[in-house]
């Protein structure tokens, strides 16, 4: 068997020029990301200069703002660049000057990681943390942040205005948590954790619903303890099930008419999990995904294409099986999230306004052999941190082995951020 990323090898009589031309645009990108950054602190002059001091330590310590290899060479020093932003927005609580920062680490992690540090930290702070200086600037960026800056200083973290009452167990594991997660992801896997659960389904809950959003906390929490106290269930009917509940007793369905966006009332907002068992639980989480699968919202709609590149992998093979032609596709419409939900039994369709919103997008693997095309994934990535948040084969099961390999290709070729565990 031969492997060939057919679609974007270059010919060789013009692998210069495509050279140049990436250099060209990648280098136009970051200036266009730096310029941004200096208007936004057009009239901030301290905070400007901060910033200008950051860009000049990390020009002159690190490789970190120069174009990388690959198709999307521009995305790490574009991150950086953000990151960058957001510690000069906080230049009033540096405990030390960005001249004195000498970088520790080959890669961007652990480089940026010894300068947040530099600047704020006599105490170290759980490297899941990072992801604070990736949020945009806000409300929510701001707390976040100031959260990192409290614990830096030798805060607890039960003692933040965190939306969870944690016990010491619990803040515990949240400081143990992945580096790669972001705030709500730790606190969720801690939370989790401190219940007694696995840390199979700590980690599970982690990559869905619950590891985005944190209101109603007493509520998940009867939530959580129902899947620590059946540890029978099927970890991959977890998050659907999760889903099932949000949109009973939380949201009520969406949808848009002549007056723009409405939204109905909860079906079901005296849903509790007192009295439920796992096979309840599924029972009802299934004629929820079967009557989702047979309804769509009358108004159709669609929403803007993201700047993130789809893909294509050719795997040739001789003989009469057939070459294996691989293709991850953006999905634009509600109507292409209803057939991608319908056809992979799954909730992927209530997606569709967080779609429009550019809070997410959506993304479906499909292998064509021969004249046959079959969908074999559905990824859902977020825009803004260009991170994979998670992957689903058909009834939510788990992508296999050569699927989560398609997709990690992919990662590094589109520049996005993937932990499947690949």
């Amino acid at each position: 068997m031969n492997q060939d990323e057919c679609a974007f090898l270059p010919r060789r009589d013009t692998e210069n020029f495509g050279d140049r031309k990436k250099e060209r645009d990648a280098a136009a990108r970051i200036d266009a990301e730096i310029t941004a950054s200096l208007r936004e602190f057009e009239e901030q002059v301290e905070r400007r200069m901060a910033f200008e001091n950051l860009l000049a330590c990390v020009r002159s310590r690190t490789d970190l703002l120069r174009r990388t290899a690959g198709h999307a060479g521009w995305v790490r020093p574009a991150f950086l660049i953000k990151r960058l932003q957001n510690l000069a927005a906080r230049q009033h609580h540096w405990i030390r000057p960005c001249q004195d920062w000498q970088p520790t680490g080959t890669s961007l992690r652990p480089i940026f990681r010894s300068l947040a540090t530099h600047l704020f930290a006599i105490y170290p702070v759980p490297h899941f943390l990072d992801s604070v200086w990736d949020l945009p600037t806000g409300p929510e960026g701001f707390r976040q942040q100031s959260w990192y800056i409290r614990l830096a200083r030798g805060a607890t973290v039960r003692h933040l205005n965190i939306p969870l009452t944690l016990t010491r167990r619990m803040e515990h594991y949240v400081r143990q948590a992945p580096d790669h997660f972001i705030v709500y992801q730790a606190l969720r896997y801690g939370e989790t954790l401190g219940l007694g659960g696995t840390e199979v389904l700590a980690r599970e809950i982690a990559t869905g619903r619950l590891g985005r959003e944190i209101e109603y906390p007493q509520f998940w929490r009867t939530v959580l303890l129902f899947f620590v106290n059946h540890p029978e269930m099927n970890l991959e009917q977890v998050n659907p099930v999760i889903d099932f509940i949000h949109h009973t007793k939380f949201a009520g369905e969406e949808l848009l008419t002549e007056h723009g966006a409405e939204n109905r009332v909860a079906p079901w907002p005296s849903f509790s999990m007192e009295g439920r068992t796992p096979t309840s639980m599924l029972r009802l989480a299934s004629a929820w995904h079967l009557e989702l699968s047979n309804k769509r919202h009358s108004h159709r709609f669609c929403w803007a294409r993201s700047d993130i590149q789809g893909y294509r992998f050719l795997e040739k093979h001789c003989g009469e099986e057939g070459d294996r032609h691989w293709t991850i596709q953006e999905l634009l419409q509600s109507d292409s999230l209803y057939a991608e939900g319908k056809a992979m039994r799954h909730c992927v369709y209530t997606y569709a306004q967080r779609c429009q919103r550019g809070e997410t997008t959506i993304w479906s693997l499909r292998l064509r052999v021969r004249d046959h095309e079959k969908r074999i994934a559905t990824i859902e990535v977020d825009p803004r941190t260009r991170s994979i948040v998670q992957a689903r084969a058909k009834c939510n099961l788990r992508p296999g082995i050569r699927s989560l390999e398609i997709i990690g290709k992919w990662a590094d070729w589109a520049g996005l951020r993937c932990n499947l565990g690949l």
